[in-house]
């Protein structure tokens, strides 16, 4: 098993799409029930991307405070990915979760074990934006961090944030490698082309050589809870998000 853990410093840069959709192009080549999403983020926005409603979000937060197993919340989607949910709750209720994952910082690892994955699947961690106890959880469970990114200024800005959080993570993972990866490019604006290559200069082979373009194709496909490979399986999106999880599973399988 493989556990990728999808992380950025700033919000609203489309990790948990780039989450859903690139589990979703790699259960296509892996096949079903062999990747997993877990939603860490309290956002618990995860699961609209399967198609799965809130009737059904029993999720992780709830289940690790009734000191039950997440297999009750993992729940199979038409996409061939298994889907387990973050889960509706309250403010204490997820301020005594972060305290248990504080409390327990192999909490998500153990876990995790228990899902029913296979040996060679792989799982996707989906976390809040920020130095978090969820991204701690990460850290210690991941074979692979996968940082967003914009193509703009503010992105660029919270690049040494995210390095600093990384330097400090390696002195207890030291082998943990990371890489980031470049969401909604549009190269037909002069600002998101230029931050784009000075990117792609400033972090070298540390950028994924796949971005993701823009394409109002990852909208539409969240308004019809779907994956953009299911909704539009011949637009740009889709065309990355397939060649990314290519390059994904050859960098795990390095």
């Amino acid at each position: 098993m493989s556990v990728i853990g999808v992380v950025s410093m700033k919000g609203g840069v489309g990790k948990t799409s780039v989450t859903a959709n690139l589990a979703a192009a790699l259960a296509t080549k892996l096949g079903p029930d062999r990747v997993a999403v877990v939603d860490l983020d309290p956002q618990n926005a995860l699961h609209w991307h399967f198609g799965i409603e809130d009737t059904q979000t029993a999720g992780v937060c709830m289940q690790s405070l009734d000191g039950s197993d997440w297999n009750g919340v993992a729940v199979s989607t038409d996409f061939d990915v298994v889907c387990l949910p973050y889960g509706m709750a309250s403010e204490p209720d997820r301020e005594s979760f972060e305290s248990l994952l504080s409390t327990n910082p192999h909490w998500v690892r153990e876990h995790i074990k228990n899902t029913g994955l296979d040996d060679d699947g792989v799982v996707l961690i989906d976390t809040p934006p920020g130095a978090t106890v969820y991204l701690k959880q990460v850290f210690a469970c991941a074979d692979l961090i996968l940082i967003v990114l914009l193509a703009d200024a503010g992105s660029y800005a919270t690049i040494p944030a995210m390095e600093t959080t990384l330097a400090d993570m390696s002195a207890l993972h030291p082998q943990l490698p990371s890489v980031y990866v470049l969401n909604q490019i549009d190269r037909s604006e002069s600002i998101n082309r230029d931050v784009a290559d000075l990117l792609r200069q400033h972090l070298g082979a540390r950028l994924v050589p796949i971005g993701i373009h823009c394409d109002e194709a990852v909208g539409e496909a969240l308004a019809f809870q779907q994956p953009v490979l299911a909704y539009d399986p011949h637009g740009q999106a889709s065309h990355d998000i397939a060649q990314l999880a290519t390059w994904m599973i050859a960098a795990l399988n390095q």
